[in-house]
């Protein structure tokens, strides 16, 4: 029996309890400060507010005051925090993280180091964890795996026994878990397809405002937001394969089934302005990850096409998501053109 701890009590955290029990770990879930009512209701013997699913036997809970307590003894932690909050949790816990055999994170997206320049999210870490990160991706809706349903995910880092040592922890006959040693390809999937993400919404708003299907848009922009994540995963290092399987392909169609990221665009698709509707489902503090690594991607694109490391145009629905998302362009067109080569 290992003891792992994840930090982060959301609804992706909270799941992950459930492989990690029927493996026999004892789990410690340590909720930040705005997991403070989760925390309460799970203290409780209440089911999780947003999954509705009861904490899984043998996991403890612990407030944001016993970040400590709740990693002390822990063989390995996962991260499963929101992208822009990854820096400040490690970097506030760096004592306490020194001794964890490794990290494993399910947060997706983007950040800058202390310089300005953009990391993905094992980068992050890296800055004040001196050990191997695994990094998760793949189609995973937080609600089935905290149900037991089938899901097949991807462990990808640099340090194979540390990959092969956290894929033990979590699989289980329901929770397949493939191993990769691509973790940029991953990171890069699983962060990108949160914003492309975005642009199939658009095309579901589109059909409530008009009352007709755009199946057909859909089609089109799921193929090639697929090439898009593949030219920004080996332009910083990745594998155009990793994209093509679970952790891009995989995780984009269960994205834009559901999800703030969708919803986000199909607001937009609706009529309504990006800026507005982007204002709106983040009031309160809920962070919609595509609409930032639209951003972020947006500038790595930008830079590597300063250098002569992509064809100008290389990008076209990442520049079309750009272009709606704060310069207020028309969705259908400016997602059409992006298509049609316009």
């Amino acid at each position: 029996m290992t003891q792992v701890t994840i930090l982060g009590a959301g609804d992706m955290g909270t799941a992950l309890a459930t492989p990690l029990a029927a493996n026999g770990h004892r789990v410690h879930l340590w909720g930040t400060h705005l997991d403070r009512e989760i925390i309460a209701v799970l203290d409780a013997g209440g089911p999780h507010p947003r999954l509705g699913t009861p904490l899984t036997p043998g996991t403890t809970v612990f407030g944001n005051d016993r970040a400590a307590e709740a990693i002390s003894g822990s063989d390995v932690v996962v991260v499963a925090v929101t992208s822009s909050a990854v820096g400040a949790v490690i970097g506030n816990l760096a004592a306490d993280l020194a001794e964890v055999s490794a990290m494993v994170t399910v947060a997706k997206g983007f950040d800058r180091d202390p310089d300005g320049a953009i990391l993905l999210l094992p980068g992050v870490i890296g800055l004040t964890y001196s050990g191997p990160v695994v990094a998760v991706g793949g189609p995973s809706k937080a609600n089935e795996v905290a149900a037991g349903f089938p899901t097949a995910v991807v462990f990808a880092g640099g340090d194979p026994s540390a990959v092969a040592t956290c894929a033990a922890a979590f699989a289980t006959p329901a929770y397949h878990v493939e191993r990769s040693d691509d973790p940029v390809g991953v990171e890069v999937a699983a962060a990108m397809k949160n914003a492309y993400a975005i642009a199939l919404g658009i095309a579901d708003g589109l059909e409530r405002a008009t009352g007709h299907p755009h199946h057909n848009l859909k089609a089109a922009l799921f193929p090639l937001a697929v090439r898009e994540m593949g030219l920004l995963a080996t332009h910083l290092g990745g594998r155009r394969d990793t994209v093509e399987g679970l952790a891009g392909t995989g995780d984009l169609q269960v994205t834009i089934t559901s999800g703030r990221n969708r919803l986000l665009g199909e607001r937009i698709g609706t009529g309504e302005p990006a800026r507005q509707a982007a204002a709106s489902l983040t009031r309160g503090g809920t962070t919609i990850e595509g609409h930032a690594a639209v951003g972020f991607g947006h500038e790595i694109a930008t830079l590597a096409i300063a250098a002569g490391a992509l064809a100008a145009g290389s990008l076209p629905l990442l520049d079309a998501l750009a272009a709606i998302l704060t310069g207020g362009a028309p969705p259908l067109q400016t997602l059409w053109a992006a298509i049609a080569g316009e």
